[in-house]
């Protein structure tokens, strides 16, 4: 079995809201992800998924707004069978023949096996391709091959780490943004200290490549530290940053942050053995807003 085991957890309810509703919106032709996992899971209501999903879908019920999120819909019928959809699933759903053609990378063969029989019983076998190989080097080599209605899902946590080519999965997204795709980059961090690297290092990065349109958000428990964890109901910061999207698209991110940041903040995740509690806030990188005028 795949050993990906962060499926349902509050990072999760971030990424796939937030990719569900963009898909829905921008309607690519053509779907890539970088590190896809697996199609669906078997959920073990783990204290980190009733943090995340499970609090999400009783909140959901209560709000109009997030009760008719797409990822909702789809993420309420599959937990009531006892099961999690994840991002390829997702995307399939949303997307269904109207995309061309799915590509889904992952070094866990088994996921990619996960993601094959479920595009099987959904009718889309015919549409997908698994790649069972380094996505840093794969994905670089799809690129040029790739039309300007692709959508580039790039989800690896460390976001700077290079492969053999000396490539990062941000210069992935920076190559991708400069060829016109679509792009939606998830990234993770566990310190404040690693938090503030990132942040710099994304900036740099796009301004060295004249790269001045993106929205990039991130959302943080507000027990996160300088540099120690003293908890960990499942990443304690993440953030999603974009490119190439619609202004509706851009709105929608920030709009559906926001909305996450008042959902959890009235729950409190209890950390094993200890009285210690977690709850949610929210930050956007300098300027976003301003560039995209919301």
């Amino acid at each position: 079995m795949a050993t990906y085991t962060h499926f349902g957890k509050q990072a999760d309810v971030f990424k796939h809201l937030v990719l569900c509703e963009i898909l829905q919106i921008e309607k690519p032709l053509m779907y890539v992800e970088t590190n896809s996992a697996s199609a669906i899971y078997q959920m073990s209501h783990t204290v980190e998924q009733q943090y995340g999903i499970y609090h999400f879908l009783e909140k959901a019920n209560k709000e109009k707004f997030l009760r008719n999120s797409i990822y909702y819909r789809l993420e309420s019928i599959e937990t009531g069978k006892g099961n999690y959809l994840g991002s390829p699933a997702l995307a399939m759903n949303i997307l269904e023949k109207q995309a061309s053609q799915y590509i889904f990378f992952d070094i866990e063969k088994d996921a990619l096996e996960n993601i094959e029989l479920y595009a099987r019983q959904i009718e889309l076998e015919t549409h997908i391709q698994t790649y069972h190989t380094d996505s840093l080097e794969g994905v670089i080599k799809l690129l040029p091959t790739l039309p300007k209605s692709s959508f580039l899902h790039i989800d690896p946590y460390e976001i700077d780490k290079k492969g053999i080519s000396g490539i990062s999965y941000l210069d992935i997204l920076i190559k991708a943004t400069q060829a016109g795709i679509k792009c939606l980059l998830w990234y993770g961090f566990m310190t404040e200290d690693d938090k503030m690297y990132i942040n710099q290092y994304i900036i740099n990065r796009l301004k060295e490549e004249d790269i001045k349109e993106y929205t990039c958000v991130e959302l943080i428990m507000n027990s996160i530290r300088k540099d120690t964890i003293i908890c960990n109901p499942g990443i304690l910061g993440s953030g999603i940053l974009t490119t190439n999207l619609s202004q509706e698209s851009n709105a929608t991110i920030l709009e559906y942050s926001n909305m996450l940041v008042c959902t959890y903040s009235n729950i409190k995740y209890s950390i094993p053995d200890s009285q210690s509690f977690v709850n949610l806030k929210s930050n956007t990188m300098k300027n976003t807003l301003q560039r995209y005028g919301l």
